[in-house]
């Protein structure tokens, strides 16, 4: 089985790497792809350029190969450029088909996200069909009405309702089901939780603050080439620990 971790990667950060750790030993993963976004559409022009951001997501994958490899786990990790190297705004559904090309109809792959990313799906380009090509895993307590209730609750805000009427009967509980079938199943780490915004990181970068949060938010080789390459930041850092 293979798991997929995108995203924009501006900066990478922790919460990226112990998020695929997390999924690499619950799903059993033999591969670990990190694919940073070309061009996001739904991002702002003013991201970090994809060459600075690929080297970084390199390191992020460095900084993970050092924490499976401590744990002795034989998983190869990777990053691809499959989104960067594409002309024109990245999405999600391309890449998945793409993906599917590549490794064929029986592979067993596996899109990594988070919560919030799990709840942005109906804003995606063709994402219903994103289970045709793989599956999801979501490191997020499962958003669905309980057993007991026969219609999805009326306060549920929309897009969480659309998602729940398309993929409800796609939720596995069992890792092993995704492991079976190369995909369609959507698999929930109800245990697993990140608490890191890129954004509000991207500011205390800004404010060259080398805080404390900083250094316990992005790991070593992420940090330090951020501030070898005076990404982000105005000035260099102090050595401020609030």
């Amino acid at each position: 089985m293979i798991g997929i971790l995108g995203g924009t990667f501006d900066p990478p950060h922790w919460g990226h790497v112990q998020l695929a750790k997390n999924f690499i030993e619950i799903l059993e993963l033999e591969e670990l792809i990190w694919l940073p976004a070309g061009q996001p559409w739904q991002k702002s022009t003013r991201i970090t350029p994809a060459s600075i951001r690929y080297d970084l997501t390199k390191a992020a994958a460095q900084d993970l190969q050092n924490e499976i490899d401590h744990a002795k786990s034989p998983v190869k990790i990777q990053v691809s450029r499959i989104e960067l190297d594409r002309q024109g705004p990245s999405y999600t559904i391309d890449t998945a088909r793409e993906l599917r090309s590549m490794y064929g109809p029986n592979k067993s792959l596996v899109w990594l996200m988070g919560a919030d990313t799990y709840q942005n799906l109906p804003s995606w380009n063709d994402w219903q069909n994103l289970p045709e090509y793989l599956h999801l895993a979501v490191a997020s307590r499962r958003i669905s009405p309980r057993a007991e209730q026969a219609t999805i609750p009326a306060h549920y805000p929309q897009t969480i309702q659309e998602i729940i009427r398309i993929f409800d009967s796609r939720i596995t509980q069992a890792a092993h089901d995704l492991k079976i079938s190369p995909s369609g199943k959507i698999f929930f780490d109800e245990l697993f939780h990140v608490d890191l915004s890129s954004t509000e990181l991207r500011e205390m970068l800004h404010d060259a603050l080398l805080t404390s949060k900083l250094k316990q938010a992005i790991s070593p080789k992420v940090l330090e080439l951020i501030y070898s390459l005076s990404i982000y930041q105005a000035n260099p850092p102090n050595e401020s620990t609030n």
